[in-house]
């Protein structure tokens, strides 16, 4: 069977699981396809990550998403080796699924640095949104009805900074804490279509964090909610837009 990816393709990694159980890293790695041998192993570049070497555990399994001419794959593998290789520090992969070209129901994770400014519903809202949250559609309808009345009161916006952005959800660092559960609004500047617009959505928060790089600010994951088909259609468009745009500039 022919392998859709060649030697030089760029390569993500996302931590999936760790062999000592440790925690895994909210990180995006990235790498570089150096050589194949046979159909399941790979020589990989050990990633560089905010300008330091990344020596991966052997044993921890990631998912990788390759870059190639005919588009996006993904496989889940496992480190079997590290070492040095002609004064580059280098990795054998082990593919422990087939490369498969990318669904857009996996909602595929774009690394990215943007702007974002969110804000905090203040508990009237965040009531009015749990009494409507049972019958609310999740594709049809759009959101205006609760979004719209709100807009033409003040709020008070803070600023952070996108670190991933998806069809379903966005992690994002800023400087305050939020309780797993909580609905906030955001605002992200997309470029779809030949126009740059803010738009607004509300994300519940899944977890969390002190943010590994910087202890004075926290990492929020968080979910989409109340968002329909065709907003969720922009993201997806912007993300696998990007994605081409990215792989023709390399």
């Amino acid at each position: 069977m022919k392998i859709p990816v060649s030697i030089g393709d760029r390569i993500e990694l996302t931590h999936e699981a760790s062999a000592t159980h440790r925690t895994l890293s909210k990180n995006v790695y990235n790498s570089q396809l150096l050589d194949l041998d046979g159909t399941d192993l790979a020589k990989l570049s050990m990633p560089i990550f905010e300008n330091r070497l990344i020596p991966l555990e052997t044993g921890d399994e990631y998912q990788l998403c390759f870059f190639t001419r005919s588009g996006l794959y993904q496989c889940r593998g496992k480190v079997e080796k590290r070492y040095k290789e002609n004064n580059m520090h280098v990795m054998d992969v082990r593919f422990l699924s087939q490369i498969k070209k990318y669904q857009r129901r996996n909602y595929y994770r774009l690394s990215c640095d943007m702007d974002i400014k969110y804000r905090m519903l203040d508990p009237e809202e965040q009531k009015v949104l749990q009494q409507l949250a049972d019958q609310w559609p999740d594709s049809d309808v759009p959101k205006e009805g609760i979004v719209e009345p709100l807009d033409p009161m003040e709020f008070e916006w803070n600023e952070g900074t996108v670190a991933d952005l998806s069809g379903g959800g966005v992690r994002f660092r800023c400087k305050d804490e939020f309780e797993p559960g909580m609905i906030i609004e955001i605002i992200v500047h997309i470029s779809f279509k030949n126009s740059n617009l803010p738009v607004h959505f509300l994300l519940r928060v899944i977890s969390c964090e002190v943010s590994e790089t910087d202890r004075r600010t926290y990492e929020i994951r968080g979910r989409f909610e109340y968002l329909n088909e065709r907003e969720r259609d922009i993201i997806i468009q912007y993300v696998f837009e990007e994605q081409r745009r990215r792989l023709r500039k390399e």
